[in-house]
C-alpha cells in the first residue's frame, strides 16, 4: 500500500483525531474511508454530468405511464 502526504488545517486534524479517539477508530482507516467515499461521490457526479450533456430522444408521456404500469 502506498503512502500519501496531505496538508490539512489544524482544526480538521483535531476533529479527525478526536473522532478516531472517541470512537476507537483507526485514524488511517478513517481517512482512507473518507477519501474513498468522496471519490465515489465525485465519480458519480461526473458520470451524471457527462450523461446529461449528451443529447437524448424524448419519451412520450404514454410510454412513461406504460413502463410505470400506470397506463389506462
Amino acid at each position: 500500500m502506498k503512502s500519501v502526504s496531505v496538508r490539512i488545517d489544524d482544526d480538521i486534524k483535531a476533529r479527525w483525531e478526536r473522532l478516531s479517539d472517541e470512537h476507537g477508530l483507526n485514524a488511517s482507516h478513517l481517512m482512507r474511508q473518507a477519501i474513498v467515499e468522496k471519490l465515489e461521490e465525485l465519480e458519480d457526479f461526473y458520470t451524471v454530468r457527462q450523461r446529461l450533456s449528451e443529447p437524448f430522444d424524448p419519451v412520450p408521456d404514454e410510454d412513461v405511464w406504460k413502463r410505470a404500469g400506470l397506463a389506462d
